[in-house]
């Protein structure tokens, strides 16, 4: 079986030609509805869910059925029931299920059973992935949202659009499937209802996988292979379901936290698949609940029905969010070569008859597929798994596909009534869901009213957008963004303040093709003076063409270590002006191609500038006068150049790179590539030559680097970065020529959390010679404070880092930095040791945000 979960888009039609069927409400002995509760014909995928209330509605042609009822730690009820032309009532009551314990072991007694029959199912959990080589499918889904809070500040505009606490949003869709091995999915959306648009949390990264893959969305599955690593098992006992033994599983996590499951798993005994699961984990505060339905269809257990539950607060919302899916499988393909009664013996319990299965040969096995050890199934499905791989490979199928996907819509799927919906609705709406579609009903009628009302204006313009921005479509795929210039308002010693003003015009058309004019233009109050530029775009999902031109202020590391809000700040603030300007004049021209053969992009530019050096204004003072603190000169210091000024002159730059992703994979969707991150190395070079044909300086440089991520565990990976390079030749250059560093000495860090040093002097090394640079940070979410439960599941995580320098000047400049990350969701907080060569300098400590804020500049 492949992917077991789908996603909250698939849904299935029943005829609209059925006019009978069963309905009514599940509940306990005490009358307690069982919310959620499955419905299906015996011995056939087809079914249903109960809703919230225990209610449910179960459209069948006429005739006899045998339809079991079932629910989560209750008995399995099987009922005939002749079905007529209209609607039967149908009130059901389910017994709780005991648990037997004593008269049922597995294995040795001197350990828990549970670790058997864990054992066990682990070693078939891939063959089950790959049992199931085509089907198709109906499935209906629905996701119900509860606001609980809601931030004061947005309250209101959040009300005007039938967003409010207390209220529910409901959103339903449905379609067909058809599903072939191991990863291709053709959709078929036939109809979507919403009382709002789908833009709240989904759990979509765990339905889209299975419970038998081993990580779903960076959490370790209980059927992983690494599971002991991260769980406990114990045995609750078993009881009996449809002539099969159920065994239940209590999951316990050896940490709970991010990346790892608790709750309980119930595995088929002999067949050791899943009879279903209730399991819940965590991520950034939120708590993910998961709950899993199987049946038997062509003797193979499958997912008939999937519920998922989000709960929590993030950023200053809060609420509830409920997930429904309801498949119903057609045209099951099982492959005949992966047979379900083969017999799984644990060589750690099993101990006399693994003896002889470890005996026979392999080979003769596999032939007779009979029995096998746990270790010997794994690597049977292992061996199978490359012999598809190769007859995919064979027929010319592309191997870097993770999975591929055809997503039709279909033109009526959002115009249907709700007499259709009312037809076609397997599972009833609750009486908040049908609150929530008749508020929404009526917030739509009240704007369709209001545009008939105004003047057909699609840019809807309003004066406080000239202080705020704002972004306004136009037709034909036109689009125009203005910037708030608040945002633009900066303050440094070379310009005092400066005021930025930007807008930008996009036109698309096709699936990824664009064209965008942007205008700058930027005011200094200190220097009378306006600068600015234009920078015009072109281009699609491979390639870019940039062409700009104008005058501005940069900085001396073209690389921006320094935020202009940073440097704002600390200017004005702390009486520290960071940032190191020159004047430039300039023409540039990019092009940048990307993923080709899906492993390289790359990236050449040619860059004319006239460059001049600029100096502090006089009189510059902050907003707070510090005793021992002077504001420092224009011009940086640096250990390899005592003077780094320069006198006026002109530079040709000819640069290119190239990054490479030999191990790069990706997800088809309607034709179009979604690369994927890789664990694996990715590679960079990069060439850069000062022109002198066409300017004043001649220099030659190149660098080459590796990155990587490795994951050890859920939330615990390590990352690195190792570059190094230096000038083939250095005939005439200047000091904005030289190979500068992601430094800092703020104690407000913005930035790659990997790449950017922490407490190095922004120029005080930047190098004409050679380098070697290394970074190193591993996080994680149990280590030293994070041991505390409470910390741990509130998503905060531990990193430890190490930044390297070595160059001419810096010899072995080093940092060790220990930080806590999420801390509020949002913030982080660093301590970091300064060392040269082995000697510790100085303990600094920095505060960033988890969030790249690039848009700060």
């Amino acid at each position: 079986m492949h992917l077991v979960f789908y996603s909250l888009l698939l849904c299935f039609t029943v005829s609209l030609s059925q006019a009978g069927g069963i309905k009514g409400r599940i509940s306990n002995k005490s009358g307690d509805a069982l919310p959620y509760a499955g419905i299906a014909v015996h011995g056939t995928s087809d079914g249903t869910i109960a809703n919230d209330e225990g209610l449910y509605e179960f459209s069948l042609t006429p005739g006899t059925y045998q339809l079991v009822f079932q629910y989560l730690g209750f008995k399995t009820l099987t009922q005939t029931v002749v079905v007529g032309n209209d609607f039967k009532v149908l009130n059901i009551t389910l017994e709780e299920q005991a648990l037997n314990l004593g008269e049922f072991t597995v294995g040795n007694k001197k350990e828990d059973p549970a670790n058997t029959i864990m054992r066990k199912a682990i070693s078939k959990a891939r063959f089950h992935q790959l049992q199931i080589r085509s089907y198709q499918a109906k499935v209906y889904s629905r996701s119900t949202a509860l606001p609980t809070k809601i931030p004061y500040l947005i309250e209101k505009r959040f009300k005007k659009e039938g967003i409010q606490e207390g209220k529910a949003i409901i959103n339903e869709s449905v379609a067909e499937i058809q599903y072939r091995r191991p990863n291709s999915f053709k959709q078929h959306i036939i109809s979507t209802r919403n009382s709002l648009d789908n833009s709240i949390p989904s759990p979509n990264e765990y339905i889209l996988a299975s419970l038998y893959s081993p990580e779903i969305a960076g959490t370790i599955s209980p059927l992983s292979p690494k599971a002991f690593a991260y769980y406990r098992f114990e045995y609750e006992g078993y009881f009996e379901d449809r002539g099969q033994i159920i065994n239940k599983i209590k999951v316990i996590p050896r940490a709970y936290g991010e990346g790892v499951f608790r709750g309980s798993l119930y595995i088929i005994d002999d067949r050791w698949a899943i009879h279903s699961y209730d399991l819940e984990t965590t991520t950034s505060g939120l708590d993910i609940f998961a709950k899993q339905i199987f049946n038997p269809i062509q003797n193979i257990w499958l997912p008939v029905n999937q519920q998922f539950r989000i709960k929590g607060s993030y950023l200053g919302f809060a609420g509830e969010f409920k997930y429904l899916v309801s498949l119903t499988y057609q045209k099951l393909d099982v492959d005949p070569g992966l047979k379900e009664e083969i017999v799984v013996n644990d060589p750690k319990t099993d101990q006399e008859t693994a003896e002889k299965v470890k005996k026979k040969n392999l080979e003769k096995m596999i032939q007779e597929q009979k029995a096998f050890s746990t270790k010997n199934l794994r690597k049977y499905t292992k061996e199978y798994d490359k012999e598809l791989k190769k007859e995919r490979k064979k027929n010319g199928e592309d191997q870097r596909i993770v999975r591929e996907d055809s997503i039709i819509v279909d033109s009526a799927a959002n115009k249907r009534d709700t007499t259709y919906w009312e037809n076609l609705r397997p599972i009833p709406l609750t009486n908040a869901e049908v609150q929530s579609y008749a508020l929404q009903d009526s917030i739509k009628i009240a704007k369709d009213e209001s545009k008939a009302n105004n003047h057909p204006d699609s840019t809807n313009f309003k004066p406080h957008h000239i202080l705020i921005g704002n972004t306004y479509t136009l037709s034909n795929k036109n689009s125009v963004h203005i910037e708030s210039p608040f945002l633009g308002f900066y303050y440094n010693t070379v310009e005092g303040y400066a005021l930025n003003l930007a807008a930008e015009w996009q036109k698309k058309w096709g699936k990824s093709s664009y064209f965008s004019v942007r205008p700058y233009t930027r005011y200094t109050f200190g220097r009378d003076k306006f600068n600015g530029n234009i920078q015009i775009n072109a281009g699609n999902a491979n390639s870019n063409l940039m062409v700009t031109a104008g005058e501005m202020v940069n900085q001396i590391n073209r690389d921006n270590p320094i935020t202009p809000f940073g440097n704002t700040i600390s200017t004005l603030i702390f009486e520290r002006n960071r940032a190191k300007l020159y004047q430039s004049k300039f023409a540039k021209a990019q092009y940048d191609i990307r993923n080709i053969f899906d492993i390289v992009n790359i990236s050449t530019s040619l860059e004319y500038e006239q460059r001049k050096e600029l100096f502090n204004m006089e009189n510059i003072n902050s907003y707070i006068d510090w005793p021992k603190r002077v504001f420092t000169p224009n011009r940086p210091l640096n250990d390899e150049e005592s003077n780094t000024g320069f006198p006026d002159h002109d530079a040709m730059i000819f640069q290119i790179s190239a990054d490479i992703r030999p191990w790069r994979r990706y997800v088809v969707r309607n034709g179009e590539k979604r690369y994927l991150r890789t664990r694996k190395p990715a590679f960079s070079i990069l060439y850069k030559s000062g022109l002198p044909f066409a300017g004043d300086v001649d220099y030659k440089f190149l660098q080459g680097g590796i990155r990587q991520s490795i994951e050890l565990g859920p939330r615990n990976n390590v990352s690195y970065s190792v570059k190094g390079g230096g000038f083939l030749s250095k005939k005439e250059m200047y000091f904005p020529d030289f190979r500068h560093f992601l430094g800092n000495e703020s104690f407000f860090r913005m930035g790659d959390p990997l790449t950017q040093f922490r407490s190095l002097p922004y120029y005080e090394h930047s190098t004409k010679q050679w380098f070697i640079e290394g970074h190193a940070l591993w996080s994680m979410q149990r280590f030293l404070v994070t041991q505390i439960p409470v910390l741990r599941l509130a998503g905060i995580k531990e990193t430890v880092q190490v930044h390297y320098l070595f160059s001419p000047t810096s010899r072995h400049y080093s940092e060790l930095v220990y930080g806590l990350d999420h801390i509020f969701k949002f913030f982080r907080i660093e301590t970091v040791a300064q060392f040269d060569e082995t000697k510790l300098q100085k303990i600094e400590f920095r505060v960033g945000t988890i969030f790249r804020i690039s848009d700060l500049r």
